[in-house]
């Protein structure tokens, strides 16, 4: 009898556990006032602008204000109320309102203040610029995997690339910005550490983003391969790329910078979808009206880890970017840093003649080892970095900053009157 009692004691203890995991509540409880707010581009970017943020569900009505950016502080006088969408997005004990918004109308080159919700639970304002109309210099950030520690880590690289670079007009997220959950650790929890290190940037500049294989991750069970909850709750980004990847594959144009925003998880777990996403790419590419031209998406052309090869990304995207002359193809995945230019196959490197530049970056604190044969020219391990790149004209300069803020890596594309480009590397980073 005894033996039995203990039996059973094992089991409902088993039990009491495994109902108290499933019961775990996200620490970020949604509340009338509104959090999670970040900026996307969706539409010309000299004209409008979209906001995304988060409630609890007692929030019936999703409205925002905006205003020229006055020195008054009479700007609700000013301002213009615009409606706007909502969607509930459920998990980890809590139902968050996810409320989007599109400002349109607006007038190039001005910058705007802006709130979100309603009074008394507004948030506070916060200003953005719009674009140019037409090619104008361009400074934009990018960032490689953030995905674990990205509250304890990945926060230092983010607000030190936006103290560094007041100019900045954009963000270009490669993916991986969260893990997907675990056990350890909440979904909702992820995409709250992920808001919270940021703080209020992301809602000052606007946010580009593609998914990685970890915005794919079912936290229940990693085998389902359904797009995170989050993603299109959380951001309004365009819908203007294939059909069935609305807000994961698009495009942007600004200020004379063509952005190409691909889904590589899904191109490469689908033979269709690869098929679409390439046609799509292409007509980007033969009808493009920029002078410049940035691909980005998560899974490296070229890896830089020995047990990984993305062939079916460089099959069917390297013979574009060679044909079409890609500037800059942005990645993340690896967990390491690598730059590298390859020149289209079959032409020789002749002087400083360029040809597409490839990188792999990662932000966050979960960091791999190089161990594939060398294609790059820089390469790093165990360090957090950021990019910026400014577009001035026929100059394109590109600079990676590690967590402290110091250069880690520097080049300079200069387009010539007879359309090829040229590259130059200062001579610290040729050194290296």
């Amino acid at each position: 009898m005894k033996h039995f009692l203990s039996i059973t004691f094992i089991v409902v203890a088993l039990f009491s556990l495994r109902a108290t995991a499933q019961e775990r509540t996200t620490k970020y409880i949604p509340s009338p006032e509104p959090d999670r707010i970040v900026l996307n581009l969706n539409g010309d970017p000299a004209t409008s602008m979209a906001v995304t943020w988060r409630t609890d569900t007692t929030v019936m009505e999703s409205l925002a204000q905006i205003t020229v950016n006055l020195p008054t502080i009479f700007l609700a006088d000013s301002a213009t109320t615009v409606a706007g969408t909502w969607q509930d997005a459920e998990g980890d004990g809590v139902t968050g309102r996810f409320h989007s918004v599109r400002f349109t109308g607006l007038t190039p080159g001005t910058t705007y203040a802006y709130r979100v919700g309603s009074v008394p639970d507004a948030s506070e304002w916060f200003t953005f610029k719009t674009a140019e109309t037409g090619a104008a210099p361009l400074t934009f950030l990018y960032f490689g995997d953030s995905q674990i520690g990205s509250k304890s880590l990945y926060a230092r690289v983010i607000r030190q690339a936006f103290r560094s670079t007041p100019d900045a007009a954009l963000m270009l997220f490669a993916g991986d910005l969260v893990d997907g959950g675990s056990g350890r650790t909440l979904h909702n929890d992820e995409w709250g550490d992920w808001h919270a290190a940021a703080g209020f940037i992301t809602s000052v500049l606007p946010v580009l983003a593609t998914p990685g294989n970890h915005e794919f991750y079912d936290p229940a069970d990693r085998e389902k391969r359904d797009l995170n909850r989050y993603w299109r709750a959380g951001f309004t980004l365009p819908e203007n790329g294939p059909a069935g990847l609305e807000e994961t594959a698009y495009t942007v144009d600004y200020q004379g910078v063509r952005f190409i925003i691909i889904n590589s998880d899904k191109m490469i777990r689908n033979e269709a979808i690869a098929r679409a996403q390439t046609e799509w790419v292409e007509g980007l590419l033969r009808n493009n009206p920029c002078n410049w031209t940035v691909a980005m998406f998560h899974h490296p052309v070229f890896s830089t880890s020995a047990r990984r090869d993305n062939k079916v990304i460089r099959e069917n995207l390297k013979p574009l970017f060679d044909m079409y002359g890609v500037d800059l193809v942005l990645t993340g995945h690896d967990h390491t840093y690598a730059r590298g230019m390859i020149m289209p196959e079959g032409r020789e490197m002749r002087g400083n003649e360029a040809g597409p530049v490839y990188v792999v970056s990662v932000s966050g604190s979960k960091q791999y080892q190089q161990d594939a044969k060398q294609w790059w020219q820089v390469g790093l391990t165990n360090t957090q970095l950021w990019q910026v790149v400014t577009v001035d004209g026929t100059r394109l300069k590109y600079s990676a900053y590690d967590a402290s803020g110091k250069l880690a890596d520097q080049f300079m594309l200069t387009r010539m009157k007879n359309g090829r480009k040229m590259m130059s590397v200062p001579a610290a980073v040729k050194t290296k």
